[in-house]
């Protein structure tokens, strides 16, 4: 029964059953085929949801004979072949296994909330680089705004970019991608999303948007969507938004609020690996909820059956 509810267990047996549907075994035709390619992606996943190094996820994994068996490891690779399986691996194949592991959820129509966070790009305090320099001024992150159903909380899509940048550079993206998985009831956002053209969007994609109006005193409200959000604006719907911030909660819990890649091309890249690992997360503790549920349902039933 241990093995069965293992949550680290249950999390590397869906890993790998993602990875091996969404990749090739190997990357060409002459490499070695000592290791396959989801055999590293696997490992690598692991070391972000452990938040430990690619060194000391080897480590790790020697401690760890039952994790090496369910990922089909004889032997260790060493830690810079993890590394660099990491660096040569394209964006959209990290997007494809992203989509792969929304399909693992039953998305019924739902409200879409969308939000975005950001994740420090270095491992220095902030406080011990004030105190060094004497400067605290604002530096560059890795801006990533993400949709999340709020029947499962899992991520629907997600967009990475250098930032600070608007939040409305994205909305049109995630609102597509999130319309291709699940039909949308509604879509909430802050007041950063507000604009006559997300309004419209969202209408056009057959949905209504909740969205408050920025208004400022002494000014009109400005188009015919916007005027019409501010006539229906339904508050109890728009507190669903909290569950996205649910979501940024969980992931920099889990992995961190920062990212180990020291240019922009793999720090994109680690982010949406990151949301792979929370979506396998999410429908990991969702399936175990379900079986210790019907488990004790099973057992309350025996028990009354019996007397």
């Amino acid at each position: 029964m241990k093995n069965k509810t293992n949550r680290l267990i249950k999390l590397t047996e869906r890993l790998c059953s993602v990875f091996r549907n969404s990749m090739r075994a190997y990357s060409c035709r002459k490499s070695k085929h000592v290791y396959k390619q989801y055999q590293l992606a696997v490992i690598w996943c692991l070391m972000k949801r452990l938040k430990t190094g690619y060194r000391g996820m080897i480590e790790q994994l020697e401690l760890m004979p039952e994790l090496m068996q369910i990922i089909g490891l004889s032997q260790l690779p060493h830690f810079t072949t993890v590394n660099k399986f990491f660096l040569r691996i394209s964006t959209s194949t990290i997007y494809r296994v992203l989509i792969q592991s929304v399909y693992l959820f039953h998305n019924k129509p739902a409200i879409v909330a969308i939000d975005s966070t950001g994740y420090s790009s270095n491992y220095a305090s902030r406080y011990y680089a004030w105190r060094i320099t004497g400067e605290s001024r604002c530096r560059n992150y890795i801006k990533t705004s993400i949709s999340v159903s709020t029947v499962n909380q899992c991520i629907l899509a997600a967009r990475v970019r250098l930032g600070p940048r608007n939040d409305n550079i994205d909305f049109e993206w995630l609102a597509r991608q999130s319309a291709n998985f699940t039909k949308m009831r509604y879509v909430v956002a802050d007041k950063g999303y507000d604009s006559e053209a997300n309004h419209r969007l969202i209408r056009q994609l057959g949905s209504c948007p909740v969205i408050p109006l920025r208004i400022h005193k002494g000014y009109k409200t400005n188009g015919s969507f916007r005027k019409k959000m501010l006539r229906h604006f339904n508050e109890s719907i728009y507190h669903k938004r909290s569950l996205v911030e649910t979501v940024n909660s969980v992931m920099k819990r889990l992995m961190g609020s920062w990212v180990q890649s020291r240019s922009l091309i793999p720090q994109c890249k680690e982010v949406v690996g990151m949301c792979v690992v929370y979506n396998i997360h999410r429908y990991v503790r969702i399936s175990l909820f379900c079986i210790c549920f019907l488990h004790g349902r099973i057992y309350e039933l025996t028990r009354h059956s019996l007397v």
